[in-house]
């Protein structure tokens, strides 16, 4: 079996996708494996990968100005359809591809994966990263056709969490849906943790990775006015989002270093320079009540890795919250009350028992996204499937 993994996100465009995306592929050899990314013109996609991991193609779909306007240029994107398609058709000949999976956030190039699959006439699955029609900020009129024709089309319908997977399985009635999560593929050396020392430095220091958009907005700006004026508190976020646009969200930025984009390869190392991991998850937004219960954020993954105390910001009900109950693995703060947020990092920084019991909870529950072992069991699943279809055309 040789697998084509379809992806408008693929490294190095930013973004929590992308890192699954290249997270995932790390554990495919070439012959198993090739990746299909989007791009700009002109974009340089060259990356220091292994010559002996799966070979990554990208096609020029994208038009922005300054790494921004996503929206305007969607006339572009519909010209690129049909080539799209076709693309990977020749993809599909060229490297002999027996298996194609089309991922979403992006239905353009999932859809275009299941088209171009069903023409050629090979197995399909699709990879929902997050919901798509309950999702209230998708108003394109034909979500609801392009989602249904997917999901016919998918022999497996693989979702990014339990939780996912549930309410998958609730809504829609099928036996389709399978979790497949974020991986990592190294485990970090991190020294023995001695609780957090803040001898030479006035005061404690929190950080927070990734994108800051509407899947965490709200809590996010709670939680930096929690500590806006607190002296013993201060937030570096690592983020490709700009200051400008976060100011344009209501962060004020008074008590909060904004420290731009980290390299996925630095992550670790930076995150060692703190004290306290913040992790931020929405408790409203223009996403829809769905959305923010289903979500599991890619970066919960590093922080359990960086042998910190984590602390998270995020909505009763939701299934990160029932993870992190299960786990043990953050002090959670699940209420949207500035105050609380206060008094649970007062607990956690003033306490070196809880601090210790949450960094080897963390250590243990990485455990779980262990990419070689999630993707030996993702193998075996597409492979006994793949089986019983050749079995049916013999």
């Amino acid at each position: 079996m040789k697998i084509l993994l379809v992806s408008w996100s693929t490294l190095p465009n930013k973004g929590g996708s992308s890192i699954i995306v290249e997270n995932l592929a790390k554990n495919f050899k070439k012959e198993e494996l090739v990746v299909l990314g989007s791009k700009t013109f002109f974009q340089d996609t060259d990356m220091d990968r292994s010559a002996d991991g799966p070979v990554f193609e990208y096609f020029v779909s994208e038009m922005y100005f300054m790494g921004r306007g996503y929206k305007y240029f969607n006339w572009f994107r519909k010209w690129r359809f049909r080539p799209l398609i076709n693309r990977i058709k020749s993809i599909i000949e060229q490297q002999n591809i027996t298996y194609v999976i089309g991922v979403y956030p992006n239905p353009f190039y999932c859809h275009a994966a299941c088209i171009a699959a069903r023409e050629s006439g090979v197995s399909f699955s699709s990879y929902f990263h997050n919901t798509y029609t309950e999702n209230v900020a998708i108003t394109d009129p034909n979500a609801t056709t392009i989602q249904q024709e997917i999901f016919d089309q998918s022999e497996y319908i693989f979702v990014m969490s339990d939780g996912m997977k549930r309410f998958y399985e609730q809504k829609y009635q099928l036996n389709k849906f399978r979790s497949l999560i974020h991986t990592f593929n190294k485990y970090p050396e991190n020294p023995p943790f001695k609780g957090i020392i803040n001898a030479q430095s006035p005061y404690c220091k929190l950080v927070a990775i990734g994108n800051f958009n509407e899947s965490n907005m709200d809590a996010t700006l709670r939680f930096a006015a929690a500590i806006h004026q607190h002296k013993k508190y201060k937030l570096s976020l690592f983020t490709h989002v700009p200051k400008i646009l976060l100011k344009k969200r209501g962060m004020d930025l008074t008590n909060v270093e904004h420290q731009g984009f980290v390299d996925p390869d630095q992550v670790h190392e930076v995150l060692q320079q703190y004290d306290i991991c913040v992790l931020t998850h929405g408790f409203t937004g223009g996403y829809g009540v769905i959305e923010y219960e289903t979500i599991f954020p890619t970066r919960m993954i590093p922080l359990l890795l960086s042998g910190k105390p984590i602390i998270a910001h995020s909505p009763e009900g939701s299934f990160l919250n029932a993870f992190i109950k299960e786990n043990h693995c953050a002090l959670l703060v699940d209420q949207p009350s500035k105050n609380a947020i206060l008094k649970a990092l007062d607990q956690l920084s003033n306490d070196p028992e809880l601090q210790k019991a949450l960094v080897e909870a963390s250590k243990k529950t990485a455990e779980k996204f262990y990419g070689p072992e999630v993707v030996k069991k993702w193998k075996a699943t597409l492979a006994s499937n793949q089986r019983s279809h050749d079995e049916v055309n013999v």
